[in-house]
């Protein structure tokens, strides 16, 4: 019996250091290596992540010419001065590529979005009296003047001539957009230089019989 029992002491003692050997050894080595595994596998997300953004850089910089170009193309939409004697002429042109009857312009003084754009606006109102198709076709080339125009609302009235044809008389308010005027003293750092004050008040309304 004292053999077999020895030998039952001896398993159990085995069996104890195995499971001390577990529980302080190989469990927490376990625990290390599912967060290494974490770890890995965040990493990995990253790595795909890095290179996909790595790829976009690289498209971008392959189409950097043509994107400069589009750039370039749409900021001479927002001109650096007012220039509203020049839009004043553009819209008149339409009008008169158009054939409307009628056209008038009524700036204003310029001012800042009250969107909060890093832009100046010139407001005004753009009245066109003629014919459904040449209403249209002067529509049509407000969209492709080359100026950035924001149309916030306007309205139509309808009215016969003597002949019974149907004239259009449409009224509206438009904004036109230039670059903010720098601060003075904003490129030198020192107090002196151009002032603040809004550019100069626009022309007179435009009105072509």
């Amino acid at each position: 019996m004292r053999g077999r029992g020895r030998l039952i002491l001896a398993i159990l003692g085995v069996l104890v250091a195995l499971a001390l050997v577990f529980f302080l050894v190989v469990n927490p080595r376990r625990n290390e290596l599912s967060d290494l595994r974490v770890q890995v596998e965040q990493e990995e997300q990253l790595t795909q992540q890095l290179q996909t953004e790595l790829a976009r850089l690289q498209a971008l910089e392959a189409n950097a010419p043509e994107l400069e170009a589009e750039l370039a193309r749409i900021r001479g939409f927002v001109p650096i001065q007012p220039e509203v004697p020049n839009f004043i002429f553009q819209v008149q042109e339409a009008a008169n590529r158009a054939g409307l009857d009628f056209v008038q312009i009524t700036p204003e003084l310029p001012k800042q979005p009250p969107e909060g754009a890093a832009l100046a606006e010139v407001r005004m109102t753009i009245g066109a009296k003629g014919g459904y198709f040449a209403m249209q076709d002067f529509i049509r080339r407000l969209y492709n003047l080359d100026r950035a125009l924001r149309y916030d609302n306007f309205t139509l009235a309808f009215e016969s001539d003597e002949f019974g044809l149907i004239r259009l008389d449409m009224t509206g308010n438009a904004r036109i957009f230039f670059e903010l005027p720098e601060p003075a003293g904003a490129a030198t750092g020192t107090t002196t230089g151009t002032t603040g004050t809004a550019p100069a008040a626009s022309p007179a309304p435009t009105t072509t019989p």
